[in-house]
């Protein structure tokens, strides 16, 4: 018979706290020996994408921006407008002030906008457009969703008794032709309620515009747009009308251009012609030199412009 060994139970519980810790150590280093693998397969993972071989989080990023900019596209206006070629001014231009004498003899510079001798930029900062002014634009469309360019609308206008001061008619300026015939409206500034209209056969403001032009995305679209004054001299600016996405837009017009097709001024001018048809000075430039002529010189074959008789 086996004497009873006291220590048993103590030496039964060292082994197996002793087992135990052992197997504590191991789960410890393999958990370790985990943790540092997937840090180093995650560094290797981000040095890749660094450097292109997983190119998953660039062509996010491309995505994102894509995003951004279309989502900037849609929020923002849905035409882009910019100085079209198919508009070349007025044939006459009028002052208020009495000019007897002061340019005859004066060459007419056609290849400068200068301001302070007679030339093309002389003429707008000093003179007024003799019953009628305009603007040829270029309208891109930039939405997804199709645009429509309903008409124009005029504020700020400010009228006054017709300027009867100086006629003069400038050098032509000849017009080579567009492939794409633009869209003509017209407008009666001195209306009681002025309203996009048509050109008629005369080049006068006829039948109100009802038409809806739409453009798709990227469609390019050239518009002249004329402003007529039979009765007053008046200055105004215009908008635009386009809607798009359910919403309505009113787009400021450019009134003129600087040199690299950027607006220069939004406020219109146009005169009427006195009702007596006279002026105290006429001039004309036609040969390219400014030259004071007689007030019998111009023929009114129209009750709104006069054309110059050699």
């Amino acid at each position: 018979m086996v004497p009873p060994d006291p220590d048993r139970f103590p030496r039964e519980a060292n082994d197996i706290s002793r087992a135990g810790n052992q197997i504590s150590k191991k789960t410890l280093r393999v958990t370790l020996w985990v943790g540092v693998a997937s840090a180093f397969f995650g560094a290797a993972a981000f040095g890749a994408s660094a450097f292109g071989l997983i190119p998953s989080f660039e062509t996010n990023n491309r995505e994102k921006d894509k995003d951004r900019k279309e989502e900037a596209i849609e929020n923002g206006p849905p035409v882009t407008i910019s100085a079209g070629g198919s508009y070349y001014g007025p044939g006459m231009w009028v002052s208020e002030e009495d000019r007897t004498g002061q340019y005859h003899g004066v060459p007419f510079d056609q290849e400068t906008l200068e301001t302070d001798r007679p030339s093309w930029g002389w003429l707008e900062k000093h003179w007024t457009p003799l019953h009628l002014t305009g603007v040829s634009i270029n309208v891109l469309s930039e939405h997804k969703k199709t645009t429509l360019v309903q008409g124009v609308e005029i504020s700020n206008l400010a009228c006054a008794k017709p300027f009867d001061g100086t006629l003069l008619q400038p050098p032509g300026i000849g017009d080579g032709g567009e492939e794409a015939i633009p869209v003509d409206m017209a407008l009666n500034v001195d209306a009681a309620r002025p309203v996009t209209r048509e050109l008629n056969e005369s080049g006068e403001p006829g039948r109100p515009f009802t038409k809806q032009i739409a453009l798709e995305q990227g469609d390019q679209r050239g518009f002249v747009i004329k402003f007529f004054s039979r009765t007053k001299s008046c200055t105004f600016k215009a908008h635009l009308i386009v809607s798009s996405n359910g919403k309505t837009y009113r787009l400021k017009l450019p009134a003129t251009w600087k040199q690299g097709g950027k607006p220069d001024s939004y406020t219109f001018r146009v005169s009427a012609a006195p009702s007596s048809h006279t002026y105290k000075s006429t001039y004309y430039a036609g040969d390219g030199t400014v030259l004071e002529v007689p007030q019998d010189r111009f023929q009114w074959v129209t009750p709104n412009q006069p054309s110059y008789i050699p």
